[in-house]
C-alpha cells in the first residue's frame, strides 16, 4: 500500500453532510419509483430458455428450464406474483405472435413418448410414475407424438402461422375409405383419417358397442379384456365433441387414470388419431401428470384454446385446480368424464384426490349450469367384480359364491355410483361376461417346490426362447432372479418401484433393443418386473408372462396376463406354483376366474393345462441352477451388507457418534438379519471354484437324450441336424418349439 494511502486511511478527510431535506426528497423519490411496479401475468413476461448440458440426460425427469432477470416474486395470499420495474420485461406484440415460448411443450417431448414406470404402483398419488413408451404400437398405447421440437424450418413457420387459426377446415380432406367403421357409426373425416393412418381398418368389439351408444350422450360402464382398444372406445368419441363444438374454447374431455405412464400413452394415442386437432392447437389435447413443472403446466392453460381435452393423474389436476379457482369454473363446463382403469376406486383408499376433484366440479357446476344437468360419464376397465379384491390368502374359497352373471356388473355399479355423479343409470357393456383372461392369451401352469422357481424359469426361457415378462412379489425376489439369469448368460433386465425413473427408463430402452437383436438369434430376453408393472405398461411383442409367485388377488393376475396377446395378438401366461399354493389360493383364483354358467361343477384342474416338462432336460440344468442361484445370493448378501454399513457410519457421523460394533447384536433384528446375509456370502475362493464350474457347464451343450453315447446314434442323426442347423437353438436332438403352439395343440387334444 503506498505511503498516501495509508495517510488517508489512517486519518480520513472530513465528510460532505448532506442536507436533510435533499434526504427526504431521495427517500420520496424512491417511494414513487417503487409505486410503479406493476404485478404482471407469467405468461406476459419475456422468458429466455436456458441451455441444459447433453451430459444431464434425462436429469431424473427434468424437462427444461427458462429464466427472466428484473422481475421480482412476490407470495401473496399463498398465490405468485411477478412484479416488474420496467416494460422492458415485458412481451412484445411481435414475442406474443411468434409462438417460440409455446413450441417447446413437453407433452410432445421425444423423452416423454419414452415408456416410464416410475412408482406405477403407488397409484395412490399424483406424483406416480413417468413416460411412456416411444415404440408402443398397442390400442392402449401412444406412439411417438407429432412434436413441434421435430420440425423443419416450414412445419415451424406454418405452425406459427396457423396454431390458432380456426380456419383451417379439419373435414375439408377426403375421408379414407373405412366401411367397418362408417356403416355403424358418424364419424368425421379427421378422426377416419387418424384412423386409416394407424392402420385400425376395424372396430373392436368394445369400440362397436360404446362409440355409438356415446356419441348419442349415454352414460357408459364399458368391460374389455386388456389390450381390446378400450382407449378409442372413450377416446373417438371426445374428438368428435371437439369438432362438432362451435365454441373453439370450452373444454370437452376431461379423462383420469391412476398411473402418469398410462396417461401419457393415452394422450399419445388421441393425438394420433387427431393429428389435425393437433396441427391446428398443439395444446387441445394436454397430459397434466406430476413430474413436469407445474408452472409451465399452468401457463399452457392459460393460452387459447388449450386443454380441450385433458389427460390427468388425479394428484397433479387437484393440485393445479386448488392453486387457481378459474381452473375449477373452467373445468366444471366439460362435457365427457373418463375414468379409466376404474376398478381402482372399488379399492379403499385409492383416488381421494379424484374425489375431492369430484366435489370442486360438482359444486362450480350446479352454480353455473343449474340443479340436474351433469356432465357424460365413461368408465372402463378389465375388471369389474368386488370378487376380484379379495386377498386369496385370507378368503376361504368354499365360502365364495358366484353372483349370477347379470348381477356381477349391476352389483359393481351400486358400489361406483357412492363414488361417481352419474347423470343416470349408465348403460352396461360387457363384452367378455364369460371370460376375465383375454380369449388370446392361453394358460399353463408348472408345478414345482418352492425352493424351484428359479429353476423352472430357467428351463422355461431356455427352451421357449423369445421376449418374457416375469412378475414377483417381492422386490428382493426381482433382484434374485435377475443376477440369477446373469450368471447363466441369460439377457435379463429388471423394473421395481426403488429404482429411480432414469435407471428404470435405460432397462426398459436396453430390454427392447436386446429383445431386437436376440429375437434374430432366437435368443430369450426377461424382463423381470414386480407389479409396479402390471398395469398401464405396454411393451410390444411380448410373447410370455410368467408368474413367479401366485398374485395377491385376481385383479392383479388379469392385469399381469394382459400385458402379453396386445392388439389381438395371442401370448402365454404360465403360473409358476408349489403344492402349498395348490390347494389354496391358485384354487380360490381360479374359482373367481372361471365363467359363471359354463363352469358350473367343472373341476378348476380341467380349466388349465399344465406345461409339459422334460424331466431330462430339467436334470441338466438343475447343476447349472444351484451354482448360479449361490453366486446370485452371495452378490446380493455382499451388496446389502455394503449398503447397511455405509448407511449406518453415514447415520453416526450425522449425529456426531461412534459406531459401536455392540448396537447389532443387541437388536435382535439386525442381528438376524445380518447373520442371515453374512451365512449367504462365499469367499472368494469358493466363488471363483462356482463361476469356473458354472461357465464349464455352460460350455457343455443341452442334449434332448443325455443317454446317447454318439451323435450319430439313435433313429435321428444328431450330428447332421447340428451342421444343418436343424432343431432347436440350444437344446440338441430337440425340435425348435413355441410354446403357444404347444398349449394350443394339447387343447385341442383335450377337447377330443
Amino acid at each position: 500500500m503506498s505511503p498516501t494511502n495509508n495517510g488517508r486511511n489512517k486519518k480520513l478527510g472530513p465528510r460532505r453532510k448532506v442536507p436533510g431535506r435533499v434526504s427526504k426528497s431521495k427517500s420520496r423519490a424512491k417511494v414513487q419509483a417503487g409505486d410503479a411496479k406493476r404485478v404482471l401475468d407469467a405468461n406476459a413476461l419475456k422468458w429466455e430458455k436456458v441451455d441444459v448440458p447433453d451430459t444431464l440426460g434425462d436429469f431424473g425427469g427434468f424437462y427444461g428450464l427458462e429464466e427472466i432477470d428484473g422481475v421480482d416474486v412476490e407470495v401473496v395470499d399463498g398465490k405468485v406474483q411477478f412484479v416488474a420495474r420496467d416494460e422492458s420485461r415485458l412481451k412484445s406484440p411481435a414475442d406474443a405472435v411468434d409462438g417460440t415460448d409455446m413450441v417447446e411443450v413437453d407433452e410432445d417431448a421425444g423423452m416423454e413418448d419414452v415408456t416410464e414406470f416410475r412408482n406405477l404402483d403407488d397409484v395412490a398419488e399424483g406424483e406416480l410414475s413417468a413416460l411412456s413408451d416411444e415404440g408402443s404400437a398397442s390400442e392402449d398405447d401412444g406412439s411417438d407424438s407429432s412434436g413441434s421440437s421435430d420440425m423443419d424450418e416450414d412445419d415451424d413457420q406454418e405452425l406459427q402461422s396457423e396454431i390458432f387459426n380456426k380456419d383451417i377446415g379439419l373435414d375439408e380432406a377426403e375421408a379414407p375409405e373405412l366401411p367397418s367403421w362408417t356403416n355403424t357409426m358418424k364419424l368425421s373425416a379427421t378422426v377416419l383419417q387418424g384412423l386409416s393412418r394407424l392402420g385400425f381398418s376395424n372396430p373392436t368389439e368394445i369400440q362397436l358397442q360404446s362409440i355409438p351408444k356415446a356419441l348419442d350422450g349415454h352414460d357408459i360402464m364399458g368391460k374389455a379384456s386388456t389390450g381390446s382398444g378400450k382407449t378409442l372406445a372413450y377416446g373417438i368419441p371426445i374428438l368428435e365433441g371437439i369438432i362438432r363444438d362451435d365454441t373453439d374454447s370450452r373444454p370437452i374431455g376431461l379423462i383420469f387414470t391412476p398411473t402418469r405412464e398410462l396417461a401419457h400413452q393415452v394422450t399419445d394415442h388421441l393425438r394420433e388419431v387427431g393429428a389435425l386437432l393437433v396441427k391446428r392447437n398443439p395444446y387441445s389435447i394436454m397430459c397434466l401428470t406430476g413430474g413436469l413443472s407445474i408452472q409451465k403446466q399452468e401457463r399452457l392453460l392459460k393460452y387459447k384454446g388449450s386443454a380441450r381435452v385433458v389427460v390427468a393423474t388425479p394428484g397433479r389436476f387437484l393440485e393445479l385446480l386448488e392453486k387457481d379457482q378459474t381452473l375449477i369454473d373452467r373445468f366444471a363446463k366439460v362435457d365427457t368424464l373418463v375414468l379409466d382403469e376404474a376398478d381402482r376406486l372399488l379399492q379403499d383408499g385409492h383416488f381421494e384426490e379424484f374425489e375431492r376433484i369430484l366435489k370442486h366440479l360438482s359444486r362450480a357446476r350446479k352454480f353455473t349450469n343449474g340443479k340436474k344437468h351433469g356432465w357424460k360419464t365413461m368408465i372402463y376397465s378389465a375388471t369389474f367384480s368386488l370378487d376380484y379384491f379379495n386377498k386369496l390368502s385370507n378368503t376361504s374359497w368354499k365360502k365364495m359364491k358366484k353372483a349370477p352373471s347379470e348381477n356381477e356388473m349391476e352389483e359393481v355399479l351400486k358400489h361406483l355410483m357412492t363414488k361417481i355423479p352419474f347423470r343416470g343409470k349408465p348403460l352396461i357393456i360387457d363384452t367378455n361376461p364369460e371370460q376375465k383372461v383375454a380369449s388370446q392369451i392361453k394358460e399353463s401352469l408348472i408345478e414345482c417346490l418352492p425352493t424351484e422357481r428359479d429353476l423352472y424359469v430357467y428351463y422355461f426361457v431356455t427352451l421357449y426362447p423369445g421376449t418374457t415378462l416375469v412378475f414377483c412379489n417381492a422386490i428382493d425376489s426381482v433382484k434374485k432372479l435377475n443376477a440369477y439369469l446373469h450368471n447363466l448368460k441369460i439377457s435379463a433386465f429388471q423394473i421395481h418401484s426403488s429404482m429411480l425413473q432414469k435407471n428404470r427408463l435405460k432397462s426398459l430402452e436396453k430390454f427392447q433393443e436386446q429383445a431386437k437383436k436376440n429375437q434374430a438369434l432366437n435368443k430369450p430376453t426377461v424382463l423381470i418386473a414386480s407389479d409396479v408393472a402390471a398395469r398401464g405398461l405396454d411393451i410390444p411383442g411380448i410373447q410370455h408372462v410368467i408368474h413367479y409367485h401366485l398374485p395377491r388377488s385376481a385383479d392383479v393376475y388379469i392385469h399381469r396376463s394382459g400385458r402379453t396377446a396386445r392388439a389381438e395378438n395371442e401370448g402365454v401366461a404360465v403360473t409358476i406354483c408349489s403344492p402349498q399354493e395348490a390347494m389354496g389360493p391358485l384354487r380360490k383364483l381360479r374359482r373367481v376366474l372361471a365363467g359363471k354358467a359354463g363352469s358350473k361343477g367343472k373341476r378348476w384342474q380341467n380349466e388349465i393345462a399344465l406345461l409339459p416338462v422334460e424331466p431330462d432336460i430339467v436334470s441338466q440344468l438343475r447343476e447349472r441352477s444351484r451354482l448360479a442361484s449361490a453366486l446370485a445370493d452371495s452378490e446380493i448378501a455382499t451388496s446389502s451388507l455394503s449398503k447397511d454399513d455405509n448407511w449406518l457410519k453415514k447415520a453416526a457421523d450425522d449425529l456426531g457418534i461412534d459406531v459401536d460394533s455392540d448396537d447389532e447384536t443387541k437388536d435382535t433384528f439386525l442381528a438376524k438379519n445380518k447373520t442371515k446375509k453374512l451365512n449367504k456370502q462365499l469367499d472368494k475362493s469358493t466363488s471363483k471354484s462356482y463361476k469356473m464350474e458354472l461357465n464349464a457347464l455352460l460350455n457343455t451343450p443341452i442334449r434332448k437324450d443325455a443317454r446317447k453315447s454318439y451323435l450319430t446314434g439313435g433313429l435321428s442323426n444328431l450330428a447332421d441336424d447340428l451342421t444343418k442347423k436343424k432343431g432347436h437353438s440350444s437344446i440338441i436332438g430337440h425340435d425348435k418349439v413355441d410354446a403357444l403352439t404347444l398349449l394350443k395343440s394339447k387343447s385341442k387334444r383335450a377337447k377330443r
